[in-house]
């Protein structure tokens, strides 16, 4: 069947897509397996297809064909694809994409790496072009893969401004949660604990903004299939019952931010969904590490 693999993954991934998101909440925690497999699978196929790339660059100059009919031509011809393709972007930018005009032709025009698809379409050929032929493809692909890549990454630089609130974003998002963690740890504080929990529960506490030095992680770590051999099972009850209302009021201090509308909302949700996963360790029975 003449068929075309890559239009069927792309026809597959699109109906996947769809379905997946109507039917998410009937098995959250397959769902939720299911989306870290398929972003671990993403960059490692991402990373495979750049080494592919190298090992059939490498066969390629190092070929007798190579060395003997190196006319370089294939490196004006990978220039013109690449500034053909700009032309057939900007015009489609400026006919269809956002504001239509020159700027924003061109942005989009530049924007986004020739790779994958293009790598992939490239290898579909082997089969049917000539050796020499399909080396001049593989070559005049790879200059219009270097050049997406390079092109983009300077001149996005220098004519892009700066983008403060992203710069900031880390230091902003890095302080929300030390007053985050403060608000759990005052509520811990507050309820009455037996002292091997307590230090139990505020060490985890301070585990989420990495405020535990060296020392005390090995003594934590050396005294861990003790501790679970120490505490009973009414205290292991107590731990989690003291690291939920800890969590309870991180989540109700990011909440009373959101109402504010002082941080972005995307920040928030990236904060609160650390807070829900640190939950599920804490509640999720095939997951508990408590």
């Amino acid at each position: 069947m003449n068929i075309s693999g890559i239009i069927a993954v792309v026809v597959a991934g699109l109906v996947n897509n769809s379905e997946a998101n109507r039917s998410r909440f009937s098995s959250p925690r397959q769902m939720h397996l299911g989306l870290n497999l398929v972003n671990f699978l993403s960059n490692i196929l991402n990373g495979m297809v750049f080494v592919i790339l190298g090992l059939n660059l490498e066969k390629i100059f190092t070929s007798e064909y190579f060395i003997h009919n190196n006319t370089w031509k294939w490196l004006m011809i990978g220039v013109a694809v690449y500034i053909g393709l700009l032309c057939c972007r900007i015009v489609y930018a400026k006919l269809y994409i956002s504001d239509r005009s020159w700027r924003s032709a061109a942005l989009f025009s530049f924007g986004g790496v020739h790779a994958t698809v293009t790598l992939a379409m490239i290898f579909s050929l082997r089969g049917i072009l000539e050796n020499h032929l399909y080396t001049q493809v593989v070559l005049i692909e790879v200059v219009v893969i270097i050049l997406s890549m390079v092109v983009s990454t300077v001149l996005f630089k220098i004519i892009l401004p700066v983008d403060l609130d992203a710069r900031n974003r880390l230091t902003r998002q890095n302080q929300i949660r030390q007053k985050m963690v403060e608000a759990g740890i005052k509520r811990v504080n507050e309820m009455s604990l037996e002292p091997n929990v307590r230090s139990l529960v505020m060490y985890d506490l301070q585990d989420q903004i990495q405020n535990n030095t060296m020392s005390s992680f090995f003594r934590q770590w050396h005294g861990v299939n003790q501790s679970q051999e120490k505490i009973t099972v009414l205290q292991s009850v107590d731990q989690r019952r003291a690291l939920m209302n800890a969590f309870d009021e991180e989540r109700e201090y990011l909440h009373s931010l959101a109402l504010k509308h002082q941080v972005p909302s995307n920040e928030i949700y990236d904060l609160y969904s650390e807070v829900l996963l640190s939950e599920s360790l804490v509640l999720d029975p095939n997951n508990r590490l408590i």
